[in-house]
This record gives structure tokens, C-alpha cells and sequence, in this order.
């Protein structure tokens, strides 16, 4: 269906169809091995750095960045200070993290019975549910 340009509700419904497409897909899954390597490599979340940034960007808003005039330290950056550092507790305090583990994991279990020792190796065959923390 083309759309009629001189019409608002043809417009209007063609925003409709584009906002409402589901093939468009999300973002590509992080492989295993990188997560594996990279992750242990972050500093974690840090109040001040984010803080830092968000007023060092003030700028490009054309919102005035550093010391007021008369030379005491500008509320509104102490102001995105205290914002973040709460978000960042939020998030590291109240976050819930859930994990999705698929079967097929594989166990290796070792034991002894009264015939000597028992060596297990398989898979799991349920999906598990973990958990893990934001730092």
C-alpha cells in the first residue's frame, strides 16, 4: 500500500506499520567466550566517573560547566552527583539479576561406593535459573 502524502491519516498510518514491525530482531547475542575473558577485565560501576562525564558533556546542552561566579561549586553539578550515586546503589542493592542456564550443561560428579571409587559424567536435561550481582 502506497502511502498518500496529502493525507495525515495515511501518514500517520504508515508510522503505524513501520513502528509496529517485530522482524527487525534485537541485538546480536555477546558470544560465550567473550563474556568469559571480558568481563573479569571491567572496573565496574563508579559513581564519580559517570558523574564526571555527564557534567563534562554539559557543554554540548550549552548549560554553563564548572564554579559559579562567585566561586563556590555549581549545585546542579553536586546535585548530578548525589542522582547517580544513587542510581548506582539502586542498582547495585536492589537489582535482581536471573539467569537462564540451558540443559545440556555438562556434570562430572566423582564418589565412592563400597565397590571402590564411582565416576559420574553426563548432562543436565532441566533448564536452571541463576543469579548474579551488578559491581
Amino acid at each position: 500500500m502506497a502511502i498518500n502524502f496529502t493525507s495525515i491519516e495515511s501518514v500517520i498510518g504508515g508510522f503505524d506499520k513501520i513502528l509496529k514491525l517485530s522482524s527487525v530482531g534485537g541485538a546480536p547475542p555477546v558470544p560465550v567466550p567473550l563474556i568469559l575473558v571480558g568481563v573479569p577485565r571491567r572496573s565496574g560501576l563508579s559513581p564519580t566517573k559517570i558523574a564526571s562525564k555527564i557534567i563534562a558533556r554539559k557543554a554540548e546542552a550549552g548549560l554553563p560547566v564548572g564554579a559559579l561566579p562567585s566561586g563556590e561549586i555549581n549545585p546542579e553539578e553536586k546535585m548530578w552527583r548525589i542522582v547517580v550515586e544513587e542510581l548506582i546503589k539502586a542498582f547495585q542493592q536492589d537489582a535482581l539479576i536471573t539467569v537462564g542456564i540451558p540443559p545440556g550443561l555438562t556434570i562430572t560428579a566423582a564418589g565412592i561406593s563400597p565397590t571402590g571409587p564411582v565416576t559420574v559424567v553426563g548432562s543436565s536435561i532441566l533448564p536452571f535459573r541463576g543469579y548474579g550481582i551488578i559491581q
